[in-house]
């Protein structure tokens, strides 16, 4: 089997102590390439030269809606210098959170249109973060005329999935769905069509339930993997092949 991890951000200091360690590991259980993508501008240049060091990592550059009170539009315009010559895969991590309460949305639509409005001058998708704000997301998109991207950490209803697929989009499902309790999330999965999906892991964040209470890690995206191939009744290999194919479909890998 052949995986992709769509979205996994191997750059934080939680794998300084053994990043190639755990590369080399999931490299040999068949994940084949992550996707990094940056969550401020800081990280630009951490992300690129991981990706030089290691051919597996393939980047993309924008800044978190978390992070923006770091940033001003000024930081947009240096977005749209830095990959003139850094070629990437994707625009991401960008979005809107209205669930932490903290952050300006008026701040965050600002920051977020604006990258929306780069990507598409570009040629390039986006990876989306889009918490309690699927909805508006949906509308900036359309708005803005993109039409290819992935919705990290999908947790939205099977309408607003609806809605995304017909725009173009794929949804990522990552850790959450391991836990039994998703039953929701689960639910959804099996109903969308396989052609839809990519799997991730948002390590170190959103620990798949093999790793609950620890460092999420790159090998969490077997169990994502197991977890879909039993909710749908669909051999493991079948999930792999297609979802690495819905990757290919999504980002301009090398």
């Amino acid at each position: 089997m052949k995986l992709i991890d769509s979205h996994i951000h191997l750059d934080f200091e939680a794998f300084n102590i053994d990043r190639e360690k755990l590369i080399a590991e999931a490299d040999s259980a068949g994940i084949k390439r992550f996707v990094i993508p940056a969550t401020t501008r800081e990280s630009w240049l951490r992300i690129y030269q991981l990706s030089e060091q290691y051919p597996s990592l393939s980047v993309a550059y924008g800044i978190h809606p978390y992070f923006i009170q770091k940033h001003t539009l000024e930081d947009c315009e240096a977005l749209d210098n830095w990959i003139r010559s850094h070629p990437c895969v994707a625009i991401g991590e960008i979005g809107l959170d209205y669930f932490l309460k903290e952050i300006d949305p008026q701040q965050q639509m600002n920051l977020f249109t604006t990258q929306l409005n780069i990507a598409k001058k570009h040629n390039l998708p986006v990876i989306l973060h889009a918490r309690k704000a699927i909805d508006e997301v949906t509308h900036q998109l359309k708005l803005a005329g993109i039409t290819r991207g992935i919705v990290h950490s999908f947790n939205g209803s099977y309408v607003q999935a609806e809605r995304l697929i017909e725009m173009g989009f794929k949804l990522g499902f990552g850790g959450a769905l391991t836990y039994p309790r998703a039953t929701r999330l689960q639910a959804l999965v099996k109903q969308l069509p396989l052609e839809s999906i990519c799997l991730e892991t948002d390590a170190p964040d959103q620990a798949a339930s093999r790793f609950a209470g620890r460092r999420n890690e790159p090998l969490a995206l077997i169990e994502v993997l197991e977890t879909v191939a039993s909710l749908r009744e669909t051999p493991a290999e079948i999930i792999a092949q297609q979802t690495t194919e819905n990757a290919y479909s999504v980002f301009n890998f090398c």
